[in-house]
């Protein structure tokens, strides 16, 4: 899984996931799975233009971060 981390002016880019599940209508960076081939910078520029719309260029990696939920992580 990738994510980005846009930040602009001081602000920084969350997106509302959408309702159902188990994280419906939670807040979330950009981003999702890294598909067979793919290198995770690639990953999250696919992702951001999926999602958003807009391009992206990595400027660097931040340290990987795990959440744990109840029934997942």
């Amino acid at each position: 899984m990738v994510c980005a981390v846009i930040q602009r002016d001081g602000k920084i880019l969350a997106a509302k996931r959408r309702p159902g599940g188990p994280t419906g209508g939670k807040w979330e960076f950009p981003g999702g799975k890294v598909e067979s081939g793919e290198t995770p910078e690639k990953a999250v520029c696919r992702e951001v233009t999926e999602e958003l719309g807009c391009t992206v260029a990595p400027l660097r990696r931040l340290k990987p971060s795990l959440h744990e939920y109840p029934k997942f992580s």
